[in-house]
C-alpha cells in the first residue's frame, strides 16, 4: 500500500475521540493536589476545589462529564494540534490559561476544568509547567488531569495509596492543597471596586504606594497613591510564618501583626539562597512593639528558593514571601524607605464615605497635637501623653542656641553678642500619614515631618497611639531619621 493509499484510508475513517474511562467521572473540578478530595465551590462561574477531608462527603456539586458524553463539536480529534492560546478564537474565556502570570494561568486551567474543556486544559498545563517547571502546584494539576484521563484518578487510586504509604509525600500533598485553596478563596472573594483597607487614613504625596497583608487568605494587596486617591493596583499569594501571625519573641517562627513600613531593600544573594531575588525589610520590632516586649529581627518581604514558584501558605520563619518574578515587581516599584505595610488577619474593606466622620476624629487629636507643640507649651504638650511616654525634649530636638555674629567694621573684625532671648523658631508639619491598627486597643500610627522656618531644621517623627475611653494617648514616639 503506497502513503497515498494510506492518507486516502485515514481521511474516509470516521475520527476518533479521545476515550475517558469512567473512573474519570468526578465530583466537583479535578483536585489540584493529588489527594483526589472534591467538593464544589463557585469562582466568578468556575468551579473549584475545597479540597479538605470533609470535602469528601460534600454534597454532589458538578460533574466532569466523559468525552464520550460531550456534544460531539466540542470533542478533540485524536491527532488534532495542541490547543494554544494562538489557536483560540479572539475573546475566548480561556485565553487567561495561556497567558499572564503563573497564577492567572492556573486559574485559567480551572476555568477550562469548570466547564467541561478537559483538552483545554490539559495542554494549557501543558503549557505552564513547560514555562514555570518550578511550580509544584501547577506539576500537580498537571498530573491529576493526565491520571483521569489513564482512569487513575488522584485520590481514588495509586496517588493516594502513595501518599498514605510516605508520610513525607502526604505532607506536601496537604501544603500544596492549602496553597490551592488560598488562591482560589482569595480570587473568589475579589476586594469590593473602590474600595480600600480601613487602616489607610492618610497618606500624603510623598507616599507613592502603600502594601496590605491579608494573611487569612494569604495575600498581599499593592495600592497606587495618585491624584485620584488610593486604588489596587495588584494582588499577590504570599506565605506567612509556619506557627502563623502575631510575633511575640524571637525565634517563634510567627509573622508580626501590625502598621510597619519598608526600612531597607536588599539585592539577591545578600541574605542567602532561602531569601531568593532579594527581599524589602520592614521596621519589626518598632516601638510600639517594643513597648509591648515583643522580641526578634528580621522580618522581611522576601523572594523565595530558585528551585521553588512558591511556598505553602505558612512556611516562613516569620517573613511574608512571594514568588520571584512578583517579589522583583514590588521591589522595583516601592520607595527604599517609608512605604507602609500593613499585616493583619484579615482586611476591612471600606468606601471612602464610610471612613469621613473616624478621619475627622482622628486627625482632629493630631491636629490638635500640633498646634500644642507649635506654641511650646510643654505642660498642655504633656497632657498628650501617656505616664513615662512624653520624651525629655518634646517631639523633635530644639533650635541650636543662637550664636554670636561676626562682622567687619572699618576693616576690624567685630563680634555682635548673640540676643539674650533667642528667637523664636515657627515649626511646621507636612507629610503627615495616619495608618489605623486593632491591638488590645485601638492604636494609630501618626508619621509627619516638623520644620523649623528660621533654622531650616527638618525631623521625621513618628507617633503611636492609643485611645483609652474617649481619648487618644501617645504611648510611644521617636524620631525616624
Amino acid at each position: 500500500m503506497t502513503m497515498e493509499d494510506d492518507a486516502l484510508l485515514a481521511s474516509t475513517k470516521t475520527p476518533r475521540r479521545p476515550r475517558w474511562p469512567g473512573t474519570a467521572v468526578a465530583v466537583g473540578s479535578l483536585v489540584v493536589a493529588g489527594a483526589g478530595l472534591f467538593a464544589s465551590t463557585e469562582l466568578h462561574g468556575i468551579p473549584s476545589l475545597h479540597a479538605t477531608a470533609q470535602a469528601a462527603q460534600a454534597p454532589v456539586g458538578a460533574t466532569i462529564a466523559l468525552a464520550d458524553d460531550a456534544p460531539p463539536a466540542t470533542a478533540r480529534l485524536l491527532l488534532a494540534a495542541p490547543v494554544s492560546a494562538s489557536t483560540l478564537p479572539k475573546g475566548s474565556p480561556f485565553l487567561g490559561a495561556f497567558k499572564g502570570s503563573p497564577e492567572n494561568r492556573l486559574i485559567g486551567i480551572y476555568r477550562a476544568i469548570g466547564q467541561q474543556q478537559t483538552d483545554v486544559a490539559i495542554d494549557a498545563a501543558a503549557s505552564l509547567t513547560h514555562d514555570v517547571p518550578s511550580f509544584r502546584l501547577a506539576q500537580l494539576v498537571y498530573a491529576d488531569l493526565l491520571s483521569a484521563r489513564m482512569g487513575k484518578v488522584a485520590g481514588f487510586g495509586a496517588a493516594q495509596a502513595a501518599s498514605a504509604a510516605d508520610p513525607a509525600v502526604l505532607a506536601q500533598v496537604d501544603e500544596l492543597r492549602d496553597e490551592a485553596v488560598q488562591r482560589l478563596h482569595a480570587l473568589e472573594e475579589r476586594p469590593p471596586a473602590n474600595q480600600v483597607p480601613a487602616e489607610f487614613i492618610v497618606l500624603p504625596k510623598a507616599i507613592h504606594h502603600a502594601i496590605a497583608v491579608d494573611t487569612s487568605r494569604s495575600r498581599l494587596y499593592l495600592f497606587e497613591n495618585g491624584p485620584q486617591g488610593v486604588r489596587l493596583v495588584s494582588d499577590h499569594y504570599v506565605s506567612v510564618g509556619k506557627q502563623g501571625v502575631d510575633k511575640t519573641v524571637e525565634g517563634d517562627q510567627r509573622t508580626p501583626l501590625g502598621v510597619y513600613f519598608v526600612s531597607d531593600r536588599v539585592g539577591q544573594g545578600s541574605l542567602g539562597e532561602e531569601f531568593g531575588a532579594g527581599a524589602m525589610q520592614l521596621n519589626y520590632p518598632n516601638l510600639f512593639d517594643k513597648l509591648h516586649g515583643r522580641t526578634g529581627s528580621g522580618i522581611y518581604v522576601h523572594g523565595v528558593p530558585f528551585n521553588t514558584y512558591s511556598r505553602p501558605p505558612k512556611d516562613s520563619d516569620g517573613c511574608v514571601t512571594l514568588a520571584n518574578d512578583e517579589l522583583v515587581m514590588l521591589m522595583n516599584t516601592v520607595p527604599i524607605h517609608d512605604t507602609p505595610v500593613i499585616i493583619t488577619r484579615s482586611i476591612h474593606w471600606v468606601s471612602d464615605n464610610a471612613t469621613q466622620v473616624h478621619r475627622a476624629e482622628i486627625l482632629d487629636a493630631v491636629n490638635h497635637w500640633q498646634s500644642v507643640r507649635a506654641s511650646d507649651d510643654v505642660a498642655a504638650l504633656n497632657a498628650f501623653y501617656e505616664p513615662g511616654a512624653a520624651p525629655a525634649t518634646p517631639a523633635a530636638p530644639p533650635a541650636p542656641p543662637p550664636q554670636p555674629t561676626v562682622v567687619m567694621v572699618h576693616g576690624k573684625r567685630r563680634v555682635i553678642p548673640p540676643p539674650a532671648v533667642a528667637p523664636k523658631d515657627p515649626i511646621s508639619f507636612d507629610n503627615l500619614s495616619v495608618m489605623t491598627w486593632s491591638d488590645e486597643k485601638e492604636t494609630m500610627v501618626v508619621t509627619f515631618n516638623e520644620r523649623g522656618t528660621r533654622t531650616h531644621r527638618e525631623t521625621m517623627l513618628r507617633q503611636y497611639w492609643e485611645r483609652d475611653a474617649a481619648n487618644w494617648k501617645i504611648v510611644a514616639e521617636g524620631t525616624v531619621r
